[in-house]
């Protein structure tokens, strides 16, 4: 497994690994427009089965509409280890009927590798009470030596009692399309429990993971 492989699906998933994602948040892979509060932050965790990665990624808001994050990521299969940093922007604040935007920039790096990935997208968030919530990213991938691909992720969330349910799309240049379904649940309080199952190229991948709010 080459770096360039290993890069790829980090940067295209992190939005998992950066809930990015708090109101959303795992096990989604599209980013939303949302935030912790100022002064709170979470920590994810969660084992995916593509390449049997264990991923742990810590996120803090020092103030409102802002989100700092880190990621460590863990590949069984090949031993390698990726470090992650991030910063999400809010333009505009959630609201319960009608949208707002944000936008996300991050590095990720292989260690003991060269190998990098930069990215950045703007995000499109919208909610109803009626009808759930649906989201949108659009935006650029660069790895080194690689021209930039562009990124289009689009998601929708619908809450069902005391779960919340999903299916995304998502599509890198050059790469095949995925497709993807999970859910989440609070199984204590700040604790949150969910899983995903993803298809791409015929492959099947799922997710299980656990995130603690503070």
């Amino acid at each position: 497994m080459t770096s360039t492989r290993f890069t790829k699906p980090l940067c295209v998933l992190f939005v998992c690994i950066f809930p990015a994602v708090a109101g959303a948040g795992r096990p989604l892979l599209v980013d939303d427009a949302a935030t912790n509060e100022a002064g709170h932050g979470h920590i994810e965790s969660w084992y995916d089965n593509e390449e049997r990665v264990f991923n742990i990624a810590p996120a803090f808001a020092p103030i409102a509409d802002l989100e700092l994050g880190a990621a460590y990521a863990k590949s069984n299969a090949s031993g390698e280890t990726s470090y992650s940093l991030q910063a999400k922007k809010l333009f505009t604040s959630p609201k319960e009927h009608g949208c707002n935007t944000g936008a996300t920039l991050g590095r990720t790096s292989v260690q003991n590798d060269n190998a990098y990935t930069v990215y950045g997208w703007g995000i499109l968030s919208c909610h109803s009470p009626q009808w759930g919530t649906a989201h949108l990213n659009v935006g650029v991938i660069k790895e080194r030596d690689v021209s930039s691909k562009q990124l289009t992720g689009v998601a929708y969330e619908y809450p069902l009692e005391n779960f919340m349910p999903h299916a995304e799309w998502l599509r890198l240049e050059g790469e095949k399309n995925i497709m993807a379904i999970g859910a989440r649940t609070e199984l204590f309080k700040d604790i949150q429990l969910d899983g995903s199952y993803r298809v791409q190229d015929k492959q099947n991948y799922w997710t299980l993971g656990v995130k603690w709010q503070f």
